[in-house]
This record gives C-alpha cells, sequence and structure tokens, in this order.
C-alpha cells in the first residue's frame, strides 16, 4: 500500500524507523490498522483496542478500499 498519498500519514526516521504512522497518532503504525481490519475486526475494535480515534481507522478504510480498487481495474 502506498501510505505517501494518505493525508492522514507521515514517514519519518524519529518514529518508528520511518514506517508510515499517523500524523496525529505518530507511534501507530498505518498498517498495523490495515493489517486488523483485514484480520476481521471492527473499525471500532480496532480504534478501542488501539486507543486512537475512530475517524482514523475509517480513513484507512476508505482509503485502502480506494487504492485496492484503482489497481483491481
Amino acid at each position: 500500500m502506498d501510505w505517501s498519498r494518505f493525508d492522514f500519514a507521515m514517514t519519518d526516521p524519529r518514529y518508528l524507523h520511518g514506517l508510515p504512522v499517523f500524523r496525529d497518532e505518530p507511534r501507530m503504525p498505518v498498517q498495523a490498522v490495515l493489517d486488523n481490519l483485514d484480520d476481521g475486526m471492527t473499525p471500532e475494535a480496532v480504534a478501542q483496542a488501539y486507543q486512537i480515534d475512530l475517524r482514523l481507522v475509517t480513513a484507512v478504510k476508505q482509503f485502502a478500499e480506494g487504492q485496492r480498487l484503482a489497481h483491481s481495474v
């Protein structure tokens, strides 16, 4: 997944060795949220498990769905 186009993500070598993380939660890798969603967790459960805002989880889900749709065409 190309997180460079995801508005809520950033990469910075000071946080998790440069992995894409949330701008508002720089110690939370964006891919971890997507992995948990792909494993069947609900957005609400992911937000609660990682104590992050539900809007971030929802944004990841929407972005990933859009990326996957674009790549399937």
